[in-house]
């Protein structure tokens, strides 16, 4: 039987998306039952049991949409505890939106404020999620290239800016845990208001940091007025799974996010967005000792990779270690082979450029397992080494 020739599908802005490496790397890790500390999923006892607890309460009261901009209760206590945190006040109606998850709200943010012709900055290595966002947005990715020092050349960027309409900001800092400094950030607020720009702020890590003199771009001279703030519970309160972002935004560039928000989630889950208002009643004690846990972890990855004969970088935020490895095998083969022959998977260093060719000596290792979890990879890193 002849058979009828496929259609062609596709569009420009999709052709060249990869799936994600990283869960690509998750699904290796379950296939071979290797260690995942490819993947920033923490185990289920990280989770406050209060929350949980809020959660399935919600469910028999709190099932049926909420609000599209979200639960109003959870709208106000974002804004009240973000404006402790960073000195800003966020109306809750009009500048606070609650999305599904810190990957739309980055997603909705690109697709309603980039377009066609416009150019996008970000510092690589970087987060994979950033790459397809300014494509599915028509715009255009300017890599700057922070790899050897992950220092900012302020001349670079500054070249840059000259052209671009958004540049996106992650701190800490994910694959590599940098923080960006409030000197780093006072030069980035010179150039944004020199050149007009936009700032996307993905901010996920922040309560997950080693350093005392951590602060917000928003907390920066005038960044806050033209800066977009995507953050949520997934990493400070372990429910990577709830989906439920905080997207705080001026009025004017919320109103054209959730434009996008609207028509592509409507709005997070119901009962985890209920869930989320007692998140965010707990004391300030919680996240003191959610940093010191993962600082104690990060010390222990840290300390195992450099006896596995590894060359990490200690990160200062987030909960990630890059580390390079002295073979001549690419990253990919590396991390496949390690998945087989040391039950550990870890992220191909590739991955976090935009270049799809891009060689990279280097791979990402998550500490968000507890610490039973972390010191039974490191054995078998060390058992079974081969480089």
């Amino acid at each position: 039987m002849t058979k009828t020739p496929r259609p062609t599908v596709g569009t420009e802005r999709t052709s060249d998306v990869a799936e994600s490496v990283i869960r690509e790397m998750t699904r290796a890790a379950i296939s071979e039952g290797a260690i995942n500390l490819s993947q920033g999923i923490p185990d289920e006892d990280e989770t406050p049991p209060e929350i949980k607890r809020a959660a399935r309460e919600a469910i028999d009261t709190d099932s049926q949409y909420t609000i599209t901009w979200g639960l109003p209760e959870l709208r106000e206590a974002v804004s009240e505890r973000y404006a402790d945190w960073k000195g800003i006040t966020y109306d809750p109606e009009t500048e606070v939106t609650i999305t599904s998850g810190t990957s739309e709200a980055i997603m909705s943010t690109m697709l309603s404020l980039a377009g066609p012709g416009d150019e996008v900055i970000y510092f690589e290595p970087v987060y994979e999620s950033y790459i397809p966002a300014s494509q599915f947005a028509g715009a255009t990715a300017i890599p700057i290239d922070i790899t050897d020092d992950l220092e900012i050349d302020v001349d670079r960027l500054a070249d840059a800016a000259e052209r671009a309409r958004i540049l996106v900001l992650n701190t800490p800092m994910n694959p590599t845990g940098k923080v960006f400094s409030r000197a780093e950030l006072e030069a980035i607020e010179e150039i944004v208001l020199e050149h007009d720009l936009i700032v996307l702020t993905d901010e996920i890590y922040e309560h997950i940091v080693y350093d005392d003199d951590y602060c917000s771009p928003v907390e920066v001279g005038d960044l806050a007025e033209r800066t977009v703030v995507c953050t949520g519970m997934s990493k400070t309160f372990s429910v990577t799974g709830w989906r439920v972002g905080f997207c705080l935004a001026p009025e004017y560039l919320s109103k054209e996010l959730r434009k996008v928000h609207d028509y592509t989630s409507i709005c997070a889950p119901t009962p985890f967005q209920r869930a989320g208002v007692e998140a965010l009643s707990l004391p300030d004690s919680y996240y003191r000792e959610l940093s010191d846990s993962y600082e104690r972890r990060r010390n222990l990855l840290y300390d195992g990779l450099l006896e596995a004969g590894l060359e990490p970088i200690k990160p200062d935020g987030a909960y990630y270690i890059m580390t390079r490895y002295p073979t001549d095998e690419s990253d990919i083969e590396f991390c496949y082979r390690l998945i087989r022959e040391a039950g550990v998977a870890a992220v191909p260093g590739s991955s976090f450029y935009t270049d799809p060719d891009a060689e990279a000596d280097w791979i990402r290792f998550t500490f968000s397992r507890n610490q039973a979890t972390l010191e039974e990879a490191i054995d078998r890193l060390l058992e079974n080494r081969w480089w």
